[in-house]
């Protein structure tokens, strides 16, 4: 569904809003909206609008606009024309080098346009809400969120309905209608010291704040003043010059992060929810050395030869597991998973995996859980789920679709087994897990708000610590991804073990300077290829992955094939028993 056909949508329910409201001054209810009107005993004006045919108005909107903000002001434009028969001027904000916006312009400002009309507006008013005012000679349509503008929008048709009539419409002049898209929102405390840029529906009723031209003085300010406001500070953690906190109350959780490459703060508000256990929690008993274990990916299926997309396996050392992705949803690919655990576990009637994460949803990489969780689920303890999936907006914005949404599906399926959490993870969030440390360097958030139009995007970067050794684990890293993890990170992605970003494979454009750019800062001397050999063959001349065969620092490449590939940890280059692709 594309963003003009959301927005006409919204114009229905317009009509459906002003059918339940009946002569009711309120077009929601009460508790969503303020009233139309600020009481006062100064006589009160008509703005018109339009009036006798001519349109007094110019419909405003950032030259800069992103799609959704232009569609708004053409809805504006034609819903003026729908129920007065006169089509208004649309213009956007754009003046000449040196000159100010005209004040004196009769205009309806459509979201964050440069007249300063459009920010005073919303001074004072929640993240998360929106707001219709007149400020001089301006109507402003403006709301922190895209989402609140569109209920806005709503709301201002709303009127439009209402009052029009043939060749006219008017406003009063101390019109003042506020609303509230998100009480999540609404909870963020206000940052100061920066150029406010979003609030972004991250699904879950995550709100992530976007705060760009900052300082790191100016993020520190805003995590003491979370404190005086009522927040703890639950954990932090800082990588390079990038500095990440958590904070929490009663009802809410904010990761609060500063992204020092881009000078922006992104501030991402929950409702309190599972976190990650902290350091001081983390007990166990060692009864084994670590390890780490590729599944084979190649085998016949029904009569053809199948991929089973990646699967990555760490035993820890109290015998326990933790899993990356799995696999295809085939009996075959949860067999496989289920019989390697079996083989390895210390106590084959007590098998626990610690945490499944999941790089991202597509169905070869998550896929192999629904099957495993049907079968498997009562012969094994699952402790948590880690990921962090694109919400149904965000893929509807990227024409992605939202039909058999598998991150949602994924959640789902944890009522298969007993006390098992789901993590919502967050870039700068540690995991604690017995020997193993993951820290979580890459979300979709980090993109946001950029449109999720290659779905790879949405790909999890982490890397894991364990036995000594650094795992970079990218699943399917877009370049766009892997873009912003180079720029971020640096030297600090230096790894003793990595693998091919979407098993070699094209990373979302003729682009891919992101990927070897991540590639050269690992320098790995040991690589995975997630991949059958026969695919393998067919696509390793491509360009990123010459690019990682002929890296210096490389040393051997293990294809998975039809095979288990299985390291004891720590690994030492040569000692595997596997024949790498360089001799």
């Amino acid at each position: 569904m594309n963003r003009t056909h959301t927005l006409l949508i919204l114009l229905a329910l317009c009509l459906s809003l002003l059918a339940a409201c009946g002569d009711s001054n309120h077009p929601h209810p009460p508790d969503t909206s303020s009233p139309l009107i600020n009481e006062t005993e100064t006589p009160v004006r008509d703005i018109a609008i339009v009036q006798d045919g001519v349109a007094n108005y110019t419909v405003v909107r950032p030259e800069n606009a992103n799609q959704n903000t232009i569609d708004a002001a053409v809805l504006v434009a034609q819903s003026i024309k729908e129920y007065t028969g006169i089509f208004p001027k649309i213009s956007t904000d754009w003046t000449k080098r040196g000159e100010e916006p005209d004040a004196a312009a009769h205009e309806i400002l459509i979201g964050n346009t440069l007249h300063p009309e459009s920010a005073q507006a919303l001074e004072g008013i929640p993240y998360g809400d929106y707001i219709i005012t007149a400020i001089g000679n301006k109507i402003v349509i403006n709301a922190w969120s895209q989402p609140a503008l569109d209920r806005a929008i709503s709301e201002f048709t709303v009127q439009l309905i209402k009052t029009a009539s043939d060749g006219s419409f008017s406003l009063p002049s101390n019109i003042r209608m506020t609303g509230t898209d998100s009480e999540t929102a609404n909870a963020l405390p206000f940052y100061e010291g920066g150029t406010f840029s979003t609030v972004y529906h991250a699904g879950d009723d995550n709100q992530l704040l976007l705060i760009r031209d900052t300082t790191r003085e100016a993020y520190d300010a805003y995590c003491a003043k979370l404190v005086k406001e009522g927040f703890s500070l639950y954990t932090e953690n800082e990588i390079t010059d990038n500095k990440f906190a958590t904070y929490i109350t009663d009802d809410y959780v904010i990761n609060a992060g500063y992204y020092d490459y881009a000078t922006e703060s992104r501030s991402i508000i929950e409702p309190r929810s599972t976190l990650p256990a902290l350091s001081a929690d983390n007990q166990y008993t060692k009864v084994m050395d670590p390890s780490f274990a590729m599944l084979g990916l190649e085998y016949m299926y029904e009569e053809e030869l199948a991929q089973n997309g990646l699967c990555f396996i760490w035993q820890l050392a109290d015998g326990s597991y933790i899993i990356a992705d799995g696999g295809f949803n085939r009996a075959r690919d949860a067999k496989a998973l289920y019989d390697y655990m079996y083989e390895h576990a210390p106590d084959k009637n007590n098998i626990t995996i610690a945490a499944w994460i999941f790089t991202h949803s597509h169905g070869d990489h998550s896929g192999a859980y629904f099957a495993f969780s049907e079968t498997y689920a009562n012969r094994v303890t699952l402790e948590c789920v880690i990921g962090n999936f694109p919400s149904d907006e965000a893929r509807e914005e990227g024409g992605l679709g939202t039909e058999g949404n598998l991150g949602h599906k994924i959640m789902k399926y944890l009522d298969n087994y007993q006390d098992a959490e789901f993590i919502k993870t967050h870039v700068g969030h540690k995991f604690y897990i017995r020997d193993a440390e993951i820290e979580i360097l890459y979300t979709l958030e980090s993109f946001a708000p950029g449109v999720l139009s290659y779905f790879n995007t949405s790909s999890l970067i982490f890397t894991m610590k364990i036995g000594g050794q650094q795992f970079l684990i990218l699943g399917d890293a877009s370049n766009d991804a892997c873009t912003i993890t180079s720029q971020m990170y640096g030297d600090y992605l230096k790894s003793d073990i990595i693998h091919a970003a979407h098993h070699g494979y094209t990373t979302g454009s003729s682009a891919y300077q992101g990927v070897t750019a991540v590639y050269d800062l690992a320098a790995s001397p040991v690589v995975l290829w997630p991949l059958g050999a026969l695919d393998y063959a067919g696509m390793n001349t491509r360009a990123q992955s010459l690019h990682l065969q002929e890296l210096g620092t490389t040393k051997e490449i293990f294809v998975a094939g039809s095979r288990n590939i299985r390291f004891i940890l720590p690994y030492t280059v040569g000692t595997s028993g596997y024949e790498s692709i360089i001799k």
